[in-house]
């Protein structure tokens, strides 16, 4: 159990780095921004989305009525281990993700200078990455933190700011690039390559 403690301090812990890394790389690509209008608070809204749920989660952990959460002792071990591998390949994906659009890449929605639209990658498959690696990172923490209540405020909250965002998103996106993107947008899907 104790490697299980370890392993879910440590990515926690890449998660968290990765975020301020990722949130680094956008300042920087921000003074390339050509209109910052677009963003219609989308980006407050999945913060607000993402870190109020795992507030709540964790708190949930010192209230008696959900210290069981999964159960026994095997679902909870394999549930941590399964959790610490969804968080990995969460940030895992969003880098990647990231690291495609290099330039382009804002946490705000923006334009940048001579912005393109991105389809190496990932982008071949799903028009939002990033997103995708976010909510798995988020559902992983669901796991780690054992509680079932928790896991549903994980995913079902930070879910509904993530569609807001991508209607955001790609509201400027078309309105941008017109006819090409709705091409780009009619080859790829949003976040599940094959479904949705």
């Amino acid at each position: 159990m104790d490697i299980l403690r370890y392993l879910i301090v440590t990515v926690f812990v890449l998660w968290c780095v990765s975020e301020i890394v990722i949130s680094v790389i956008s300042l920087r690509n921000r003074s390339h921004a050509l209109s910052r209008g677009a963003d219609r608070y989308s980006y407050l809204i999945v913060w607000l989305s993402s870190m109020l749920p795992i507030v709540f989660a964790y708190l949930l952990l010192a209230h008696p009525a959900f210290a069981n959460g999964f159960g026994n002792f095997p679902a909870r071990f394999l549930l941590g281990y399964l959790g610490c591998l969804f968080i990995a390949s969460g940030v895992t994906l969003r880098l990647a993700a990231v690291a495609t659009l290099k330039k382009q890449f804002t946490l705000n929605v923006a334009l940048v200078e001579q912005h393109e639209i991105v389809e190496t990658g990932i982008y071949r498959f799903i028009r939002h990455p990033a997103y995708l690696g976010h909510l798995a990172s988020l559902f992983g923490i669901g796991l780690v933190l054992g509680n079932w209540v928790g896991l549903t405020a994980l995913v079902v909250v930070p879910l509904a700011g993530i569609l807001y965002r991508i209607h955001v998103e790609e509201r400027a996106l078309f309105g941008y690039f017109g006819s090409a993107y709705q091409a780009y947008a009619s080859r790829t899907k949003r976040l599940l390559p094959g479904i949705w």
